[in-house]
């Protein structure tokens, strides 16, 4: 069965941002996505994110960008709580666009420049608490100059980090393996055989890992190229279903109808519809 659901914010309509703590005991996030950009800051402690492939271990100073459309969580250790600061925004709340084609990243502040940051966020949380009719244009304006931090440090454009570590690298290559052969037949076998391990055993440690079953990774996987296919060519709903490995055009069709809630036929006709 396929968990990974919408955020609980189907949309917003100016730039949020809060702060909080997060930990073992904090409610279990799913897997999800959203229609809109977000920042996901960490100030204290480390935990785990998922992003797409890939699960990353962040502490202090570590952010991850998520574009919209992309599935990721996090996840807390037992007795390590976390303080966050999330950030959502659209482009079309800022007064420039300063994100162009940026993809999702994991990226760490370099130590030097922590403080500065930091301070940055401070600012733009005061305002968050509507200290007079500055306090939006004040938001936006210390929200591109975090981007425009982001990028003048390079923070866009680092290296793509290692996994969690080295006992998950057999996680990390099933999931590159998926990623690479999506299109084709794909059974918990055949990914278990690539991470080295029995089924069984690969099934526990993928959903401990990832926070996802196999098939709810795999269909992830699939329904975000049928998404690109919709828009991006004429090939008909069957054939997208058929290209990016689901072997039934309507189970494909409800599937991606009770993730997006919209058919490929809708999707494709107004994907900006909420």
């Amino acid at each position: 069965m396929t968990t990974f659901v919408c955020s609980g914010r189907s949309d917003i309509d100016s730039i949020i941002i809060y702060k909080g703590l997060r930990g073992e005991d904090s409610p279990l996030q799913p897997d999800h996505y959203h229609g809109f950009y977000e920042i996901f800051c960490l100030l204290s402690g480390k935990c785990r994110f998922l992003l797409r492939d890939q699960v990353y271990e962040l502490e202090k100073g570590d952010l991850v960008f998520v574009t919209p459309g992309e599935l990721h969580h996090s996840r807390y250790y037992p007795g390590i709580n976390c303080e966050m600061v999330d950030i959502l925004f659209k482009k079309s709340f800022l007064y420039q666009d300063v994100v162009g084609s940026a993809p999702s990243f994991m990226g760490s502040i370099p130590s030097l420049y922590l403080e500065e940051y930091f301070e940055l966020l401070s600012r733009m949380l005061s305002e968050t608490a509507g200290l007079d009719e500055y306090s939006p244009d004040f938001t936006t304006c210390y929200l591109q100059q975090l981007l425009l931090f982001l990028a003048r440090h390079s923070v866009m454009h680092q290296p793509e980090p290692e996994l969690i570590n080295v006992r998950d690298a057999d996680i990390q290559q099933a999931t590159r393996y998926i990623y690479q052969n999506f299109q084709r037949p794909i059974s918990l076998e055949d990914a278990a055989e690539v991470a080295s391990l029995s089924p069984t055993y690969f099934s526990k440690k993928f959903k401990l890992v990832t926070g996802m079953g196999f098939k709810e990774y795999l269909n992830y996987v699939r329904l975000k190229h049928a998404q690109t296919a919709l828009l991006t060519t004429s090939n008909t709903i069957t054939d997208i279903a058929l290209e990016c490995g689901f072997n039934d055009g309507n189970y494909f069709k409800d599937l991606f109808r009770k993730v997006y809630g919209r058919s490929p036929r809708e999707y494709r006709k107004n994907p900006d519809a909420t």
